[in-house]
């Protein structure tokens, strides 16, 4: 193992062994319907939440974790509630800390639906790349028995209402907002949605993936439905989902109006990353890191809209009053 190497495996921040645990912690959001937390205070690095709903002819799992370690702690944590059988998993997206554990539901017969846009950067050198990128990340040990099995029996590619087991579930397509798949479990009786990482605890959603246009209408539609519970992609569930849906349109507003004075200035790329904090060395998904990111996304997403429009593109007066609103 080479010094660099060392150095970044040293610096990682200690995970948990999900195979010493009997299971993860659990809230109840609604009858049968129930969150499974992930880590707090560590926005994208932490462990992701994921949720399940015991419906009355079996389990509708949503996400699966990150390794077949962590999706049979999940499977533990479900058999905590019920033993009725986990008969589907729903996808919020296709990064592999969102399903990499599902080999372990579907193994027990579980049906996995998803949009069928499985790309993303990380798959983008093909998913055995992927696959070996991610045992480096979790080791061998936490990864054994993996196989993927993201591809959908049942493709989701517009808004859907499925009845699962006897109950109905709203699967609204976000596609190009966090990623080319994604999807937002909705239950409009509990009035709980499953927003997958188009929210996350600190407000700061990677658009790398995606679009940070397409992420701020999936804002509005998020909000328009009027929540009482939103179960972010990570971190923790707020007390108030206006807050985080907020903080969230905010920081991608101030990151569109900063970047598009840096485009219509003739500012370099480098030259308008080098305004933002340095990234955190071997932490692509901390806080600051994930703030360059998307600030070198956003840059170019309105550098390649003013090239099209042969001048850079106007501001909508929505998103104007918006960003007004921001800065009261």
């Amino acid at each position: 193992m080479d010094s660099t190497t060392a150095g970044a495996l040293a610096r990682r921040p200690p995970r948990e062994r999900p195979d010493t645990l009997a299971s993860f912690p659990i809230q109840k959001l609604a009858d049968g319907v129930f969150a499974v937390i992930g880590d707090t205070g560590r926005g994208s690095e932490g462990r992701s939440n994921a949720g399940f709903i015991v419906a009355p002819d079996g389990v509708i799992a949503i996400d699966a974790l990150a390794s077949p370690a962590q999706g049979k702690t999940l499977l533990r944590t479900i058999r905590t509630v019920t033993s009725l059988p986990v008969r589907w998993v729903i996808l919020t997206h296709h990064h592999p800390d969102h399903h990499f554990g599902a080999v372990v539901l579907t193994r027990q017969g579980a049906i996995v639906i998803a949009h069928p846009d499985r790309h993303t950067s990380l798959s983008e050198d093909g998913d055995d790349a992927m696959v070996s990128a991610w045992t480096g990340v979790l080791g061998l040990h936490e990864m054994q028995g993996f196989e993927l099995v993201d591809t959908p029996k049942i493709p989701v590619t517009h808004d859907t209402t499925l009845a699962l087991g006897g109950r109905s579930v709203v699967i609204d397509v976000a596609s190009g907002a966090h990623t080319p798949g994604d999807l937002l479990i909705w239950l409009p009786d509990e009035r709980v949605l499953f927003a997958g990482d188009l929210l996350i605890e600190d407000g700061v959603t990677l658009v790398v993936d995606g679009s940070s246009a397409t992420l701020l209408q999936q804002l509005s539609r998020i909000q328009a439905l009027s929540p009482q519970i939103v179960v972010p992609g990570h971190g923790r569930i707020p007390a108030r989902p206006d807050d985080l849906i907020t903080e969230t349109r905010c920081y991608i507003l101030d990151l569109r109006a900063r970047m598009r004075e840096a485009v219509a200035n003739g500012v370099s790329l480098s030259r308008a990353l080098a305004t933002l904090p340095p990234p955190d060395r071997d932490r692509p998904v901390s806080k600051a890191s994930r703030a360059r990111r998307n600030a070198e996304r956003v840059y170019l997403e309105l550098e390649r809209d003013a090239v099209r429009a042969g001048a850079a593109k106007p501001v909508s007066e929505t998103e104007l009053s918006a960003l007004a609103a921001c800065r009261r």
